[in-house]
């Protein structure tokens, strides 16, 4: 079995199915195909916090913008707008400047409310919001104000309190996110050049872009790490990526245990498919479902609370 992690243009890892699934490679194409497979986002003007006028309710001022690290250009937006608080996330995953001190629920509503102003801001000016738009230019603009966090809550939502394309956007974020921290390039192309002189990766570097990526991903908020399948996934592959590239060397890997059994389970899972070889399918293997079964028993049980409006 071989996992990639994060390549040039997409990250890959196994799915509940046991086969290898591709997130799209940029945020403009998630746009495209979301909006082509549900059409108009009709409901963006019918969802949210709204007063008793009709008009979406202000957002609150009570979250800070992060200061730039240089990473925001691969995360362009409208000006007089910031992608920031997006783009910290790079540099320091574990920073909050808009979920601090909020609880999971609190972050939910600010993030609502952050992404429904932005929107009535946009359609107010003299151009609207384009859900098409080059380079995916109005995404970040909408949703520039949000941390890392603030996007796993999005992310990771079973309240119905955000639109199916919302959520898939929050998730093609993140993914930039991590594989810019990992030295793979996502972002315009016409800023690839750029990104060379950023980084001291080398993507062919299996070790390193593998052990990065493990640590990045260790510094995530604790909500994200528990109520996240992307994340149990793709910690166990950075891992796996590292350790099995190690070997491949003659290197003893180092240990970059996550201290999350159902991470530990699925790294078996992996390596009992490697000695399997041809024939099996990493879906019915004990191991892989166990690993499955831990992650769900320990998601908090507001995080499966569908029928409440927050967690």
């Amino acid at each position: 079995m071989n996992i990639e992690g994060v390549s040039h243009s997409n990250i890959r890892t196994l799915n509940r199915t046991g086969s290898v699934k591709d997130s799209v490679p940029t945020i403009h194409a998630y746009a495209i195909q979301s909006y082509q497979e549900l059409g108009p986002v009709d409901g963006v003007d019918a969802t949210g916090t709204y007063d008793t006028f009709g008009k979406v309710s202000p957002t609150a001022a009570t979250f800070s913008v992060a200061p730039p690290n240089g990473y925001e250009i691969y995360m362009p937006v409208r000006a007089g707008y910031s992608s920031n608080n997006l783009a910290i996330a790079i540099t320091d995953p574990s920073a909050e400047p808009f979920s601090s001190g909020k609880t999971k629920s609190e972050v939910v509503d600010a993030a609502r409310k952050a992404i429904d102003s932005k929107l009535a801001r946009l359609n107010e000016s003299e151009q609207p919001f384009r859900p098409k738009t080059n380079e995916g230019v109005d995404w970040y603009t909408v949703f520039g104000d949000l941390d890392r966090r603030a996007l796993s809550a999005i992310r990771t939502d079973e309240s119905g309190f955000f639109l199916s394309v919302e959520k898939e956007i929050a998730r093609t974020i993140m993914t930039q996110q991590q594989s810019l921290a990992m030295g793979m390039y996502h972002g315009p192309k016409r800023l690839a050049g750029t990104y060379a002189d950023m980084e001291d990766l080398d993507p062919s570097n299996h070790m390193a872009v593998g052990k990065a990526g493990a640590l990045w991903l260790d510094r995530v908020s604790q909500e994200e790490k528990t109520t996240s399948s992307d994340w149990m996934e793709q910690r166990a592959a950075a891992q796996y990526l590292y350790e099995n590239a190690a070997r491949q060397t003659g290197a003893s890997p180092e240990d970059l245990s996550s201290g999350f059994g159902f991470v530990d389970m699925l790294l078996q899972a992996y390596s009992e498919l490697e000695q399997l070889g041809d024939g099996y399918e990493l879906n019915y293997l004990p191991a892989y479902q166990k690993a499955w079964q831990m992650f769900v028993d320990q998601v908090p049980t507001e995080q499966t609370a569908s029928t409440t409006l927050f967690f």
